[in-house]
């Protein structure tokens, strides 16, 4: 029975007999919603085992629907999408076109809800994709990663069109994760925030990333003692740039040590760094570039602690124009 937006409820899946978590429920309305969409009305739902998603489900999450790990376990969701592009084959050793290559879904996403690692767990791989939508939906105390792309042994990613993702680290202890870590190319992450990840973005692999608007910063998380640092903001990093030709369009590195660091080709354009000197974080660095040629332009980029490096690298490969500085940096290259 078709309900309109969706297929499936997962109020028609209630827990079993002897079961006491909702991981098994949840997997058996995956299974029963192949190329479908699966519901997920408000609640908590305790997970004690890893959810896995081959059949190209898509999620349709109430924003009030909590995935909350409750054991140990590499992610609350696994995603795997290899099964949503049947079109491509390999026989005798090459690449070619199935015999039904309409079956390839464009369609596929996840959207809404809340995914929790519960500093249990890192909160969502996606994998295996070739196209796939996100919006809406939060990342909370991911152990290792808050959403994880093109993990190890995944099939090569492409396009992923991610909006309005919120993550957000509040339990102490979790100090190296990263929010938002990609090995994928050619997507695109819209007005996405992550507070209080060690590292915010780290595009790793892949190439041709797009950025617009995003958020990131540290420091909500008190220090394990009075006068530290708060343990996020050690050795923090708010963009890490690691993808071929990636473009920042209009991004905010907020309250990081470091708040670009670059090791390939990008373009920073119209972005901004401030540090939230109330956390008495000093020795901080705008720009690391590493290597790769970088453009820097019509950015605004505000010196509040004593010690703040504007600039760290050979000057080599690096256009600079028509940027504000607010504040005193010393020993501007530019």
């Amino acid at each position: 029975m078709s309900l309109g937006c969706y297929d499936i409820s997962l109020d028609a899946f209630p827990r079993l007999a002897g079961e006491e978590s909702d991981d098994a429920r949840i997997g058996r309305a995956v299974a029963a919603c192949e190329r479908g969409v699966l519901y997920i009305p408000k609640g908590v739902y305790r997970i004690c085992s890893m959810l896995e998603i081959r059949n190209c489900c898509s999620l349709l999450m109430h924003k009030s629907a909590v995935l909350k790990a409750d054991a140990e376990m590499p992610f609350v969701l696994f995603y795997d999408a290899e099964a949503s592009y049947p079109d491509i084959v390999e026989k005798d050793g090459h690449i070619v076109p199935s015999e039904d290559p309409d079956a390839e879904d464009w369609n596929l996403f996840v959207t809404g809800g809340v995914i929790d690692g519960a500093g249990l767990a890192s909160c969502m791989c996606l994998n295996s994709f070739k196209h796939f939508t996100m919006r809406d939906t939060s990342f909370r105390n991911g152990k290792r990663y808050g959403l994880r792309i093109e993990e190890a042994g995944s099939s090569w990613t492409y396009e992923l069109v991610a909006q309005n993702l919120y993550l957000k680290c509040t339990l102490p202890g979790l100090a190296g994760n990263a929010g938002i870590s990609s090995n994928g190319g050619d997507s695109h992450f819209i007005d996405c925030i992550v507070v209080d990840y060690t590292k915010g973005f780290e595009l790793l692999g892949g190439g041709s990333n797009r950025l617009t608007r995003c958020h990131v910063w540290g420091g909500p998380i008190p220090p394990p003692e009075e006068g530290a640092l708060p343990e996020m903001l050690k050795d923090s990093v708010n963009y890490v740039l690691s993808s071929y030709d990636v473009i920042l369009t209009d991004c905010y590195a907020d309250t990081g040590m470091t708040g670009y660091l670059v090791t390939e080709n990008a373009r920073l354009i119209g972005c901004s760094y401030f540090n939230n000197y109330t956390y008495l974080m000093d020795d901080v660095t705008v720009i690391d570039h590493r290597s790769g040629s970088l453009l820097v332009t019509d950015g605004l980029f505000r010196k509040t602690s004593p010690h703040a490096t504007l600039y760290r690298g050979d000057g080599k490969d690096v256009g600079w124009r028509d940027n504000v500085l607010d504040g005193d940096f010393p020993d501007v290259p530019f």
